[in-house]
């Protein structure tokens, strides 16, 4: 991959030069993206692969850019989820409890009277909300459960947590007590930290036990005879990986020599340098030919005077194509990843993230969760006042399909 100071024009058809777009003066027919990295030259003498390139790199671009434009908006997202779903959340959940109780209380202190069918649903379905809660808060819980609980059903799941206790026992020789071992609620930081030190061996031991079954599960598949294309398809794939390795790390080399910090006197181009440095070597050990060419983006703009000319055959821009599309798909995975894994954004209607569509989801997910804290408190003024309503929740949930 030789460098040149020649002018670009004399370079071949199959030896076009990758400058900085500002350089250069070119013709209109020329490709020109403003801070984006292009191959000079007539439009008329690229080559297909030099125009897949450009459009390649222009896409890595405009992609990466999309990534910063997303971070105010991810900023957004989290901060009204902050301030304003989890107040509301908090309420949702205090509410939730107080519906409990008062619901635990009609039923178990018998304030009204129930048809069978009615009373056993009821029942069920503050037994199954019990066991739902319990880990959140297990002396509250627990208690209610022990009242809920028909004798048969406290008989299985002493029976079953005693078969489980025994089997991990046997397994990893540490005796446990799962309902402490499930807890997740604690009064201070500190009964978290004894807790956490007090299975700290049941989970190391565990941790060993997963990777080892894992580990033999792997092992016991036995590989496939590789067909002869398989093979011929692989050491193919072998020396692309060889000669992209080789063009990488001759730009490398080529840019090193330009930025290197060592060599440089001026204290504030020799900090500047040295940031570059780090992200180039981390660029080349990523096998990142995108980042590299943007990188000497930034060469060019910081030491114009010693400006460097790159040119490639046609059988290496392939294989550049290839990288920056694979680094423009992991750049789109990584924005839906962090913008759609967040748990706000779970019900987000469009693919096409702007401030305006965002603005409207949250008003909406605002309103909706402010709407569901009023019904919760609805529901526990009503069966305060008025007990009898819980049968009117019954035939609600009944209609909504809730099944035992």
């Amino acid at each position: 991959m030789p460098t040149s100071k020649t002018n670009p024009k004399k370079h071949s058809k199959e030896k076009p030069i990758l400058s900085n777009s500002k350089k250069p003066k070119v013709s209109d027919s020329q490709i020109t993206i403003e801070d984006t990295l292009v191959w000079t030259g007539e439009t008329s003498n690229q080559t297909k692969a030099q125009k897949e390139f450009n459009d390649a790199l222009r896409k890595h671009k405009e992609t990466l850019e999309r990534s910063k434009e997303i971070e105010p908006l991810f900023q957004l997202v989290n901060e009204t989820y902050l301030k304003v779903v989890l107040p509301e959340l908090e309420k949702q959940k205090q509410l939730e409890r107080e519906r409990f109780e008062l619901m635990c209380s009609i039923l178990l202190e018998e304030k009204l009277s129930f048809g069978k069918m009615q009373r056993e649903f009821l029942r069920r379905y503050l037994l199954e909300f019990c066991n739902d809660n319990l880990a959140d808060n297990t002396e509250f819980y627990s208690g209610y459960r022990d009242q809920l609980e028909t004798k048969f059903e406290k008989l299985e799941r002493i029976r079953y947590k005693n078969q489980m206790e025994s089997r991990i026992k046997q397994t990893f020789g540490v005796e446990i007590d799962l309902d402490d071992f499930n807890r997740t609620q604690f009064d201070s930081d500190k009964e978290r930290e004894s807790h956490e030190e007090k299975y700290k061996d049941f989970r190391e031991k565990y941790e060993e036990y997963r990777a080892d079954y894992f580990r033999k599960s792997k092992s016991g598949f036995k590989d496939k005879k590789k067909s002869k294309a398989q093979i011929d398809k692989e050491k193919k794939q072998m020396e692309a990986e060889r000669l992209l390795s080789t063009d990488i790390n001759t730009l490398f080399k080529n840019l090193a020599k330009l930025i290197h910090p060592d060599k440089e006197q001026d204290p504030i181009l020799r900090e500047k340098k040295a940031k570059l440095m780090t992200k180039l070597s981390g660029a080349r050990d990523n096998m990142n030919i995108a980042e590299i060419l943007e990188i000497k983006l930034q060469v060019d703009d910081l030491i114009p005077n010693q400006q460097m000319d790159v040119s490639f055959q046609d059988s290496s821009i392939k294989r550049f194509i290839g990288i920056i599309k694979s680094k423009i798909r992991e750049l789109e995975d990584s924005i839906k990843q962090r913008f759609f894994s967040h748990p706000l954004m779970a019900d987000f209607p469009s693919s096409k993230i702007t401030k305006e569509t965002l603005d409207v989801y949250l008003k909406r997910v605002k309103l909706d969760n402010q709407m569901v804290t009023k019904a919760y408190q609805n529901e526990v003024d009503m069966l305060t006042k008025e007990p009898k309503y819980i049968k009117e929740m019954i035939k609600e949930l009944q209609s909504l399909g809730v099944e035992f």
